[in-house]
């Protein structure tokens, strides 16, 4: 895993990083956490708005039941922390992007909001996991149609699949992608082996390249996928089939 982020040429950087590597028992039922958050600089206090959503989240999300779905855990979560994004502004909006992803056993689940980035980069061939919640039109793309704080029905996007050795997963603010391009991030990770060295060298590159805002990185490889999980096995109780009406006596799997 490697990450790295950087200011640029502002005087603040209101992106904020999250990386929770929990005990092996809470692995096995909740999984790994990685997530990216950036704050709106027009808000109130965007940092503010980055950071304290990171924190909610690495810190609530175990907390949650071990029977709750991670999407459900993470919808939970994220609509409590809007509401208090908009509670907490003092009159101003706290706004922030972010994209979460949580490894667990043989599966993701990947969450987002705004318009960090998810990639997936998989046999020499980058695939964004992501679409960019901005409005359309020319000059108007750094606009944001959602951000956390922005409206009081929250909506977040969510994907989950099966993880694969060998692949590795990016997240990365705009500061970085919108001056690279996938051309640019694809050429980085191509020639880096290491994810701490590839982290680096996106932040560094997006600056080099004349990106003025923050710019972040975080990378994770997948080296190997583990047996189900505890979380696997109860993801899948709502799918097991209901056994039969039992009469007194009856045997059932061995049991009377």
């Amino acid at each position: 895993m490697g990450e790295a982020s950087a200011c640029g040429p502002r005087t603040e950087n209101q992106d904020a990083l999250r990386v929770v590597t929990p005990a092996p028992a809470l692995a096995a039922s909740k999984g790994h956490l990685l997530a990216i958050a950036d704050g709106v600089s027009q808000c109130a206090n965007g940092g503010l708005a980055a950071r304290s959503s990171l924190q909610a989240l690495a810190l609530d999300y175990y907390a949650t039941p071990e029977t709750w779905a991670i999407v459900q855990s993470l919808d939970r979560l994220l609509l409590a922390q809007n509401r208090w994004l908009q509670a907490n502004g003092g009159g101003q909006p706290l706004l922030t992007t972010l994209t979460a992803l949580v490894l667990r056993g043989t599966r993701y689940t990947l969450a987002h909001v705004g318009d960090c980035r998810a990639y997936l980069w998989r046999d020499g061939e980058l695939l964004r996991q992501t679409s960019d919640h901005v409005w359309e039109q020319p000059h108007m793309q750094h606009v944001l149609t959602r951000a956390l704080g922005l409206d009081q029905h929250l909506v977040v996007d969510y994907l989950e699949g099966d993880l694969e050795p060998g692949s590795q997963w990016l997240l990365v603010s705009d500061g970085v992608w919108a001056t690279l391009g996938d051309s640019g991030i694809r050429s980085i990770l191509r020639n880096a082996e290491e994810p701490q060295r590839s982290a680096e060298a996106l932040v560094r590159a997006a600056h080099l390249a004349g990106s003025q805002d923050n710019a972040s990185a975080l990378l994770v490889r997948v080296e190997a996928v583990p047996a189900g999980s505890l979380g696997d096995a109860l993801a899948q109780l709502g799918h097991w089939p209901l056994p039969p009406p039992l009469k007194p006596d009856q045997l059932f799997e061995g049991w009377r």
